[in-house]
């Protein structure tokens, strides 16, 4: 018999010795039959069962999820700002432009509906020219950038009639103009019928005052909250309304606390032609000691959206306009009418509003304003009215045309003038797959008066042209 046969039967022996092994084989072997004259056992009864354990996290099957999504980033634009003139000392010219990468992994844990544990984090932007992947020192400047965006633990208890989620996340209000933040967030949420949520929430805005390295240090003192509650209900098939009061208390100025209540409202319709929303909201609320003199100012300030999207066969047709409230002519009176904005509109430009592929935090409608505990605001007031066309060539290429305007509401605060500017870009999407994207844009930004009075350093007066030409890579799955 060979060595190789010998080590077979040697093997089949020894996993013959297994516990699991030998159960298995007890199992599956026939019954010796019975001798004739044995007698005939009783059949026996069925087990009764055991009651259930009570459900254990431990226990539970559970789901975990990985996702990712890696982009890659080139921007040029010709200026910061209006004006063009070369300033005396011009070392490192007057155009701006980086190469950039972000991360953004994204881990999920799931327990059904009654547990889920999500963290999103993100790598970046990290500029190729300054961020340095050798650098070991987290004080250094050139260290690369990290930010924790969402850990929050939400899920459902009592049958299923009080949902929850805490932890940092992104929380907007029904309209994301006055609230629309990644911030510690706490919700409670519960069916008030077949088609309709109420929500109760509160958080922290992070502000800028100096807070201690260690809880001895650190109180609420000068901190900001937000809290309230909204509602959202399908009232018909194809309508949606989403309304809610949404309250600020901001003591992170010494001597200048605010508060602000805001009730808005976002109707929301979906057709088969097309689909939109109208948004609407109001602050109404008190600034102490910010005025001339060290009075107080009332609050009273507003803002509106509207949005419609039609597809016109081949083409998608995207239409925005967005209203902000002015403050009057006197600035540190007893009256302050600039709308605290987050910033977050559905805008599709570029220059004029966030860019939709990365912010890069340089668009105007923060440039323009004063920013303060989470919010700009516009004693100008704005308006920014745009269209995008997309033309789905084919299942990959999808080409855009985007054209917006924008004005202030009080030429008076902007220096007598009305005109922000005007906009156009051309967006070129390649849309390889669900996994593969990738955009080139090129555009203008023709700025008006007002715009150059309150974006320009040196010449209130020059409108000089923006040109700018962005590339994109996004990888995710």
């Amino acid at each position: 018999m060979s060595g190789r046969r010998l080590l077979q039967i040697w093997l089949l022996m020894a996993m013959a010795q297994l516990p699991w092994v030998r159960g298995a084989l007890a199992d599956e072997a026939p019954a010796a039959p019975a001798p004739a004259d044995a007698p005939v056992a009783a059949t026996p009864a069925p087990p009764v069962a055991a009651p259930a354990p009570p459900k254990s996290l431990d226990a539970a099957p559970g789901r975990f999820e990985a996702h990712v999504e890696l982009l890659n980033m080139l921007v040029h634009r010709s200026d910061s700002d209006f004006d063009s003139t070369a300033p005396k000392y011009n070392a490192n010219g007057q155009s701006i432009g980086a190469i950039a990468t972000v991360l953004k992994p994204k881990l999920s844990w799931r327990l059904g509906d009654e547990l889920h544990i999500y963290w999103e984090t993100e790598v970046g932007l990290n500029y190729w020219s300054k961020n340095n992947p050798d650098q070991e020192n987290p004080t250094a400047p050139d260290y690369f950038v990290v930010k924790q965006r969402e850990i929050f633990a939400e899920g459902k208890v009592l049958n299923g009639n009080l949902g929850y989620k805490v932890g940092y996340q992104y929380f907007s209000d029904p309209t994301a103009l006055f609230l629309g933040h990644w911030i510690g967030m706490a919700q409670a949420r519960t069916p008030l019928g077949q088609t309709t949520t109420g929500t109760l929430f509160a958080g922290q805005v992070p502000d800028q005052t100096l807070e201690g390295l260690n809880i001895t240090q650190n109180n609420f003192t000068h901190d900001i909250f937000v809290f309230g509650a909204r509602l959202d209900s399908d009232l018909t098939r194809g309508v949606a309304l989403h309304a809610g009061l949404t309250n600020l208390y901001d003591a992170s100025i010494i001597g200048q606390t605010r508060w602000v209540a805001s009730p808005s409202v976002r109707l929301e319709l979906r057709g088969s032609q097309a689909t939109g929303f109208v948004d609407a909201i109001l602050q109404y609320g008190n600034s102490q000691g910010s005025g001339q003199g060290g009075i107080d100012q009332t609050i009273l300030a507003w803002a509106a959206q509207g949005h419609l999207l039609v597809p016109m066969g081949a083409v998608d047709l995207a239409l925005n306009a967005l209203a902000l409230s002015a403050d009057d002519a006197h600035e540190g009176n007893n009256r302050s009418g600039g709308f605290l904005y987050s910033s977050k509109s559905s805008s599709a430009t570029v220059l004029l509003t966030e860019d939709e592929h990365r912010n890069w935090y340089d668009q105007l409608d923060r440039r323009m304003a004063r920013y303060q505990g989470g919010f700009w605001t516009h004693r100008a007031g704005l308006m920014v009215a745009d269209a995008k066309a997309t033309w789905r060539a084919s299942e990959a290429f999808r080409p855009a045309l985007i054209c917006g305007v924008s004005t202030v509401l009080n030429p008076d605060n902007a220096l007598g003038n009305r005109l922000v500017g005007v906009e156009g870009a051309v967006d070129l999407g390649w849309h390889a797959s669900e996994a593969v994207s990738a955009h080139l844009l090129g555009g203008v930004l023709l700025p008006g008066r007002a715009g150059a009075a309150l974006i320009n350093q040196m010449n209130l007066a020059a409108t000089d042209p923006i040109y700018t030409v962005e590339a994109a890579l996004k990888t995710r799955f």
